[in-house]
């Protein structure tokens, strides 16, 4: 039988500066106006915001393949500049930790490029980064990037650092729950209190075809290993038919299912988690390494990790790797099903927040917590969220004068709900169809069939579904706890230790570490 293998086709952003050492320590201070020169004066009398900065979107890569030192979201960072041009009583500056001098070198190889932090890097820039927000009030506004490692992010909300923005909301007509997506805010509380909101947000899960897993969007694990033996023979999970790779996909990606930062609690003694590394087991070992160069893109599939991102999602773009022929198939047909992570409860899929939460300290004066609120509404505004969800680029071809379009494309929904209707209005009437396709793979011509154009009902169908998920994932597991669960794993797989040991030894590990952030 022919297979089918899934076709990710990602629009290469053309960003600004490098990943040098030579450009990330230009900068003569830890602190910057993000301001034009016309307004790098502070006014006198104005209410001075300072945002801390650490962690950018590690996701962007140059051309080199390395990671790009950003801080800020570009959308964002020209808010910041454009409120500062403003005569409205309030500055807003940025503390950037990593270019402090006791920072700056951390992330460098020794080529000068930068690419990304190590553990211990990280826990010293967030050391620092929590003593400042702990004994100083030199941050105001606090949002996943002001960490190195985001998961701390988290464990500052749960202490309630944060203030409550629901008492800014009520006064304000424009951004408030009845504005913004109520689903995600209230998947956002914590005891009745809105302490974060983000920018867009995301849905992570399973998907297979319905032939193999059923047309049910969540499963129990018992659903999934009845659908596994099943499969014909030779089958993979994720394109793998080893222990790592379906360790990796299909029990690492759902870890935050049993970490609980709220109560400060982890579950990895649940049968749930007994029971998937069991199944992880029954496939050969490749000694802890996920092979990639193993992954098998003709064999029947079970499922794979799918991020939903934007309503184009809605339409499944499938690579028959024999011929480069690629074919379209719409969600809501049914072809599809979206199965969630398998969990004895059916939770299934997660919501997460996208281009970082945002928060105001709590222990500032009430003046400045107001005067954040200004500034921070801004991002939530049907204006900049539709916006700033694609900025178009053109860029000419050299050698053929051919003139090449793409966007930017914010990778999530945003949490406007009128900036959510445009965007998908703007998607139906075709504002971004001028984007130009390359359509090759690895220097073979693909062909389309079938190509699909998005309607409304698959616009619906999206947002159904995102509106049945109600686990809401904190920022970034902490690499830590990943290594600590991938120590005891492995050992298992290895033949080193039981399932009894493995459960045994990371239920305390983690719950020692956990303890130990708090």
């Amino acid at each position: 039988m022919k297979k089918t293998a899934a076709l990710l086709l990602a629009a290469m952003t053309v960003l600004t500066g490098c990943g040098g050492k030579s450009a990330s320590q230009s900068e003569s201070s830890a602190v910057s106006d993000s301001t034009s020169a016309a307004d790098s004066a502070a006014r006198d009398g104005d209410i001075v915001l300072t945002i801390g900065v650490v962690n950018g979107d590690s996701g962007n890569m140059n051309a080199n393949g390395s990671v790009t030192k950003s801080y800020f979201w570009t959308p964002m960072q020209e808010l910041v500049d454009r409120f500062n041009s403003e005569d409205n009583g309030i500055r807003i500056e940025i503390k950037n930790y990593a270019e402090m001098d006791e920072f700056k070198d951390f992330g460098y190889d020794d080529h000068g490029i930068f690419n990304g932090y190590s553990d211990d890097e990280m826990k010293t820039i967030d050391f620092q980064v929590a003593q400042d927000l702990i004994n100083k009030k030199d941050i105001d506004i606090v949002g996943t990037n002001t960490f190195a490692n985001s998961a701390k992010y988290e464990i500052f909300k749960r202490k309630g650092g944060f203030a409550d923005l629901y008492e800014f909301m009520k006064d304000d007509h424009e951004v408030n729950a009845d504005t913004l997506n109520r689903h995600i805010l209230e998947l956002s509380e914590r005891d009745g209190k809105l302490y974060s909101i983000p920018i867009a947000y995301t849905a992570r899960t399973l998907i297979g075809e319905s032939q193999y897993v059923g047309t049910k969007r969540n499963w129990s694990i018992d659903e999934f290993i009845d659908s596994w033996n099943r499969m014909p023979a030779g089958s993979t999970v994720t394109w793998s038919s080893e222990a790592e790779g379906v360790y990796y996909d299909v029990l690492r990606a759902n870890t935050t299912a049993f970490v609980d930062y709220v109560n400060c609690e982890t579950h990895f003694d649940a049968p749930d988690f007994r029971k998937m590394l069991e199944f992880c087991k029954q496939f050969p070992s490749n000694m802890g390494v996920k092979n990639t160069d193993h992954i098998n893109y003709t064999a029947p599939q079970l499922v794979k990790l799918t991020l939903l991102t934007g309503y184009g999602n809605a339409i499944i773009s499938e690579t028959d790797y024999t011929d480069y022929s690629r074919k379209y198939y719409r969600l809501r047909d049914g072809g599809y099903t979206l199965v969630g992570f398998p969990t004895s409860d059916g939770k299934g899929a997660f919501l997460s927040g996208a281009y970082g939460e945002w928060s105001i300290r709590a222990n500032i004066s009430k003046e400045k917590q107001e005067a954040a609120w200004k500034f921070l509404r801004e991002l939530y505004t049907e204006d900049f969220q539709t916006e700033s969800y694609a900025i178009r680029h053109e860029s000419n071809n050299p050698q053929t004068g051919e003139t090449f379009v793409n966007y930017d494309f914010m990778q999530g929904f945003p949490v406007n709900n009128a900036a959510r209707k445009n965007i998908a209005q703007n998607m139906l009437s075709g504002k971004y169809d001028d984007a130009t396709q390359i359509l090759s793979i690895q220097g073979n011509e693909v062909t389309e069939e079938n190509k699909l154009t998005l309607e409304q009902e698959d616009i619906d169908y999206i947002d159904e579904y995102i509106e049945s998920i109600d686990r809401w994932e904190f920022p970034d597991t902490d690499r830590e706890l990943f290594w600590i669960i991938e120590d005891e794993v492995l050992a298992y797989f290895h033949g080193e230790q039981d399932v009894d040991a493995v459960v045994d030894h990371v239920q305390n590990r983690a719950n020692i570490w956990l303890s130990e952030q708090s």
